[in-house]
Formats: structure tokens, sequence, C-alpha cells
């Protein structure tokens, strides 16, 4: 298992994550997400976004990006995918200008 956290994380199809650790299975699969609260061990720290999609779809965020807001949600998460690829973005900024 491994833990992800970044400022701004998405999770196809339409999860917009801030401040988040994301927990990822030895299969590639998420099986948690949770608010950052302080560290945890076994997390990798990124600045910027992650990415998560599933293995044969291509993303291209830049368009919602600049019209989506990045939420807290409220409900429990569900992820329906079998296995994630991650992408990292560090500068943010230049991706979607």
């Amino acid at each position: 298992m491994k833990r992800y956290y970044s400022h701004y994380t998405f999770i196809y199809p339409n999860i917009y994550l801030k401040n988040y650790i994301i927990e990822v299975n030895d299969k590639g699969q998420i099986t948690n997400a949770f608010p950052f609260r302080s560290e945890v061990e076994k997390t990798e720290f990124y600045s910027g976004l992650l990415l998560f999609y599933p293995v044969g779809v291509e993303v291209n965020l830049q368009d919602r990006l600049k019209s989506d807001l990045f939420i807290s949600p409220n409900k429990s998460l569900v992820f329906s995918y079998e296995k994630y690829n991650i992408t990292h973005i560090e500068d943010l900024t230049s991706y979607i200008y």
C-alpha cells in the first residue's frame, strides 16, 4: 500500500479534492481517501496536482480545471475502477494557462 498527498487531487471521472491523502493498494486500486490533518507514515508528498485516472483512459483537464473548484466532499467517496494511473503536475498555473 502507498499513500499520496498533494495540495490538489483529481480522481477520474469527477472527484476534486484539496489537501487529501489517497491510499492505493499494490494492485493500483484506490482504497481510501481522507483529509490531511497531520503527517501519516509511508505517505509520499507532492506539491501541485495529482491526477488519478484509470488505465486505458486519457484525461485532458485543462478546460475543466479553469472552471471547476476543488472541494472537500461531505459524503463517502466511491472508487469504481480496477487500476489507476498517477500523474503529477507540479506547476499548476502553467498547466492551466
